[in-house]
């Protein structure tokens, strides 16, 4: 059996780290290891959201080739 590798950078990987981060954050009782862990979550998410703007901007520029090449 082989294991999948996802990319260290890619935006699959910065939305599991953010599950978790939170996931890890909720359990967390010390008070700086929760502080920690917010800023971790806040830097991934903020990381997270800029992806994801890429993401949407590819989605809308591919949804209006197609709009425009099916007119053809």
């Amino acid at each position: 059996m082989t294991a999948k590798v996802i990319p260290s950078q890619s935006i699959k990987m910065f939305r599991y780290r953010v599950h978790f981060l939170a996931k890890d954050l909720w359990k967390e009782k010390n008070p700086v290891g929760r502080m920690n862990l917010a800023l971790q979550l806040a830097d991934a998410a903020s990381t997270l959201a800029r992806l994801e703007v890429e993401e949407a901007r590819k989605f809308k520029e591919e949804s209006a080739q197609d709009l425009f090449s099916d007119s053809d």
